[in-house]
């Protein structure tokens, strides 16, 4: 119950609602600056000690997320108190957004006047309403032509008109994902990124929308949009949430929805809409006990059927936000905090929800009597447990990190030109004959599909009990639903024939794993040659490492210097790299062949000769 109770006398229309919210909000704000600048202590769950609370150590949970979340979250920055911002992005609402269709829209129509002054006062331009004004008063030619004129007037004005006009020479001739990562990335004349520029002034919480903004924009181009007329035109209308992810370690306050923090705990938690009342469930269809459902509009037209279906709606209702009290009670570690907000003519007794419910609490007889009031009249609160522990102030002060190295505000060298980073299997040209179409179909089966099934029963079969694998394939092989069964026969004798051989024992037993990532580069390898590629199976023993790739072609080759030179080319460079992991023991190569089946080692002169042909 807030501060100076007169000012609750009138009805809440949305004026006073809205003063009401801010007053809640800033005194919650004013309680989380003071707690840190006090130095009250909370439990550190890693070093097991007490220590200051920092604002990373407040989370504030609200129901849902209307004008008091948003006030408190205006309410904490006009402090100056670091926050993590909405737990929720709605990306077509945010202001980094509309500066990012701004620019698209200036792009294509340079001389509209209204968005050229809003692209003017964003973080990518930076001018003031003085600049924008002097620039605009009494023209006789558009916004545009004006600054070109007069750019170099102010040195702020001249580098706006410097980015605005890099912008429209790049977007000609940039599709629409290059040209915006490149004006994110690109530097002032003093060193900083448009990316720094917005962070500055709009916090962390943008590079989110950035980031999603671009990965919008690429998902675009995959779509077909390619040009930059057109995603404009399909941002316009959209409307994306992203979930945000509000477990980190960063020291600043975390608000968010008490149903959004299941899993998450704070030292500190705020519940500030504990007053709450349920809101009117819009939809007059009412679902009876046995099932059906009643149609009635308001509860005055209720008949006995509809007033049990309403009520047992309300039961529920009341069932499930108690449910949702008691996750949000659940995440404070060491300190709860609840507040809300009532109107002067409401008696303490009459509020219901959240509100009832600590009322009850605080009243029961085992703990009543350690409940105490700290402060007076109106503005004072209930307190139950201690009071929280003060630090020494100068033990209180938050960590200053240290200053960042100068190489930070660099732009990054590029690569040479030499460097390249290819996928093993692609090193070298397969040698084959004229290759067919990849949508031909032999027997029912794509050009690469009993390749690929055979590959993926030998990549997830050795993890299964030997005494379980038929079952398994079989399992398998039935979910191929256009497979002949004479086909599931032939796959299954291709894979299994591998697996229950008895010199391909060690390939599956102790010490070997499937699908290893491999990625780097060797001494061996010619210079600016980095791989990165997908192990089949890799053994690792203390006595040597053995990397196996399968191999389902037919026929299989006789001798391993008749395998095709693409299958020993990648074979070679995976024992090159794997020589830099494991320097202290043999690194050797073999290839598996289905057909057979065979296991066919790769003797030393085989991989040398493969590296010399890729130098």
């Amino acid at each position: 119950p807030g501060e100076d109770r007169e000012a609750w006398d009138a009805p809440l229309d949305a004026e006073t609602e809205h003063g009401a919210n801010r007053r809640l909000a800033e005194a919650i704000a004013a309680e989380i600056a003071a707690l840190v600048a006090r130095g009250d202590a909370v439990f550190d769950k890693d070093t097991r000690v007490w220590r200051p609370a920092h604002f990373g150590d407040v989370l504030i949970l609200v129901r849902r997320r209307r004008a008091l979340f948003e006030e408190i979250l205006r309410a904490l920055k006009r402090r100056g108190v670091p926050v993590a911002g909405a737990d929720r992005l709605s990306l077509s609402a945010h202001i980094a957004f509309d500066d990012l269709l701004a620019l698209g829209r200036f792009v294509l129509f340079s001389d509209d006047d209204l968005t050229l002054a809003a692209l003017l006062k964003s973080p990518f331009c930076g001018l003031v309403d003085d600049d924008v004004y002097a620039l605009a008063k009494g023209r006789t030619q558009t916004l545009w032509r004006v600054l070109a004129a007069r750019a170099g007037e102010r040195p702020a004005w001249s580098e706006a008109f410097s980015l605005l006009r890099w912008a429209l020479d790049e977007a000609r001739r940039r599709p629409p994902f290059e040209f915006y990562a490149m004006l994110l990335g690109r530097l002032d004349a003093g060193g900083r990124s448009n990316r720094a520029k917005v962070l500055t002034r709009l916090g962390e919480e943008a590079a989110e929308a950035l980031d999603e903004f671009l990965a919008q924009v690429l998902a675009a181009e995959q779509r077909g949009v390619r040009d930059l007329e057109g995603l404009v035109a399909a941002f316009a209308a959209l409307d994306i949430v992203v979930k945000r992810e509000m477990e980190g370690a960063r020291q600043e306050v975390r608000v968010m929805t008490a149903h959004g923090a299941k899993g998450l705990e704070a030292p500190i938690v705020f519940l500030p809409e504990t007053t709450l009342k349920q809101g009117a469930r819009g939809s007059p269809l009412l679902s009876t006990e046995d099932g059906g459902f009643l149609w009635c509009a308001s509860k005055a037209n209720d008949c006995e059927p509809s007033a049990m279906a309403r009520e047992r709606r309300e039961r529920k209702d009341a069932e499930e936000a108690l449910r949702l009290y008691y996750v949000a009670l659940t995440r404070a570690r060491d300190r709860l905090v609840l507040c809300g907000r009532i109107d002067a003519r409401t008696k303490d007794e009459s509020v219901g929800g959240w509100y009832a419910a600590a009322q009850a609490a605080f009243a029961h007889p085992a703990v009543a009597p350690r409940v105490r009031r700290i402060g007076d009249g109106e503005a004072g609160v209930l307190r139950f447990g201690p009071d929280p522990m003060r630090l020494e102030a100068s033990t209180a002060m938050p960590f200053a990190p240290p200053p960042s190295p100068a190489w930070t505000s660099l732009p990054a060298a590029p690569d040479t030109p030499a460097a390249r980073y290819a996928a093993p299997s692609t090193l070298e040209d397969e040698a084959r004959g004229a290759a067919p179409s990849p949508l031909a179909v032999v027997a029912g089966l794509g050009r690469y599909r009993r390749g690929e099934i055979i590959h993926r029963l030998l990549q997830l079969l050795p993890d299964v009990e030997p005494a379980a694998r038929r079952a398994a394939g079989a399992r398998l092989l039935a979910a191929e639903r256009d497979l002949t069964e004479a086909q599931r026969a032939e796959m299954a004798a291709a894979a299994f024939g591998v697996l229950e051989d008895a010199q391909f024992a060690e390939v599956f037993g102790p010490g070997s794993r499937a699908e290893v990532a491999l990625a780097g580069t060797a001494a061996t390898l010619p210079r600016g040659l980095n791989i990165s590629g997908r192990v089949d199976r890799l053994v690792v023993t203390p006595e040597r490492v053995l990397v196996i790739d399968y191999k389902t072609n037919r026929p299989s080759p006789a001798r391993i210097e008749d395998a095709d030179p693409a299958h020993l080319a990648q074979m070679a460079v995976y024992v090159a790299v794997l020589r830099e992991v494991f320097p202290d023991r043999p690194v050797e190569a073999a290839l598996v062949w289905t057909d057979g089946p065979k296991l066919m080692p790769a003797p030393e002169k085989v991989l040398v000769d493969a590296l010399a042909r890729l130098g």
